[in-house]
């Protein structure tokens, strides 16, 4: 196997590693392809604008509510509670 061959495979695991982080961080799905074929192509530059974002977007407080039909806890602003279903809020 060759240097680029490496290279290469190295390239493409950190770029579906950047593509499955982002989804997890609630990017949308063009976003997260995005930025999986911009560190493929550009590593040295989108690698470490990602990293950074992800960093400053981690420090954002998240507001947790309260379901009104379970009384369990849920963060973020859904239609609908993640834990029992009930519309939580007015679409």
């Amino acid at each position: 196997m060759s240097a680029q061959q490496i290279a290469l495979f190295i390239a493409a695991g950190v770029a579906i590693w950047v593509y499955t982080d982002a989804k997890k961080n609630n990017y949308s799905t063009s976003a997260s392809i995005g930025w999986m074929l911009g560190v493929f192509m550009l590593m040295i530059i989108f690698l470490p604008i990602y990293l950074v974002m992800k960093a400053k977007r981690a420090k954002r407080p998240v507001m947790s509510t309260s379901c009104e039909f379970c009384r369990k806890q849920y963060f973020g602003n859904p239609n609908y509670c993640p834990h029992c279903g009930h519309l939580v809020r007015k679409i």
